[in-house]
């Protein structure tokens, strides 16, 4: 079957969504495109061949890939779930915002897609001052073990970057994603800075459209925040600093030594301007689904999607 390179990249589209079995309106197929050279309309025209061709299935104002209505009440679920958990996170990014050198917080995961689960984690993206980023990681996760008994779901921090480190490295389709789909809640103009350093992720998403930051906290500096960076701000904040990271890899490097090299490189970064603490290595699992399932499609439908 002969398809143009737009119908194509709709069907790869919602395979990368399949990944999470999560249907797609034709707004948001749109707006995920890796393809500039379209507009809504054409996309939805498209969207009716496909669905006539059976090549997708159409449910409601939701298209996906399987005919099952299990899918659009799942998604419908965890979009009420995740507007109901926001309020959490926005009180936790607050909190997150009064400790020191923090410059900015950003909703990560799958709360900033708009879905959440019973069991998922409310995942924060975090922007530090230069050189401290290991102590506000520290101060952090000390924070969570004692006074929220270590719970996750409500506090889970596993990616901080420093306000001189905000390009990112790894650029691939899964890392755009997250990059496009962060909500910042504290910092907009820390936010703003960060989406001019990742502008690549345009390639991968040119038609979706940079987050609102209205409702982002201002990056104001309460007298007791003020107080203790200038305490902090010196040579003894600089010492703590290079422990808490030596501290931090030495835990790492034992605790996940069943890693090579390579994979400990992406699913850990223990440097002084990145901390990145992916365990379950989601990013290697979701990009080898992605190429699994378009092999599996062109096998079955006899089509190519290259």
């Amino acid at each position: 079957m002969s398809l143009s390179v737009l119908e194509k990249n709709i069907i790869k589209t919602l395979v990368y969504y399949d990944i999470f079995s999560y249907p797609l309106t034709a707004e948001e197929i749109f707006q995920n495109l890796r393809i500039n050279h379209t507009s809504e309309v054409e996309v939805k025209n498209l969207l009716g061949n496909l669905v006539s061709k059976k090549l997708l299935f159409q449910k409601g104002n939701y298209y996906l890939l399987k005919n099952d209505n299990s899918y659009i009440m799942r998604r419908e679920k965890g979009n009420k779930l995740a507007q109901k958990r926001m309020k959490t996170a926005r009180r936790m990014s607050w909190l997150i915002s009064k400790f020191p050198f923090i410059r900015a917080t950003l909703l990560s995961g799958s709360l900033s897609k708009g879905f959440m689960e019973a069991d998922s984690d409310i995942d924060f993206f975090v922007i530090t001052h230069p050189n401290r980023l290991w102590f506000s990681r520290s101060a952090l996760m000390i924070f969570k073990k004692i006074f929220l008994l270590n719970s996750k779901r409500i506090f889970c921090i596993n990616y901080f970057v420093d306000s001189e480190n905000l390009e990112i490295k790894e650029k691939n389709i899964f890392t755009a994603t997250e990059l496009i789909t962060l909500i910042p809640t504290f910092g907009p103009s820390v936010y703003d800075e960060l989406y001019n350093k990742n502008i690549w992720i345009r390639e991968f998403y040119p038609n979706f459209p940079k987050r609102v930051a209205d409702n982002a906290l201002p990056e104001n500096m309460g007298i007791v925040k003020f107080l203790l960076e200038k305490i902090l701000g010196t040579k003894l904040g600089d010492m703590l600093d290079d422990y808490f990271m030596r501290m931090f890899e030495k835990h790492n490097r034992k605790k996940y030594k069943k890693y090579d090299s390579a994979e400990y490189k992406i699913a850990f970064k223990s440097n002084k301007k990145e901390s990145k603490h992916h365990p379950k290595f989601f990013q290697k699992k979701v990009l080898e689904e992605l190429n699994r399932k378009i092999n599996i499609l062109e096998r079955e439908l006899h089509i190519s999607l290259s």
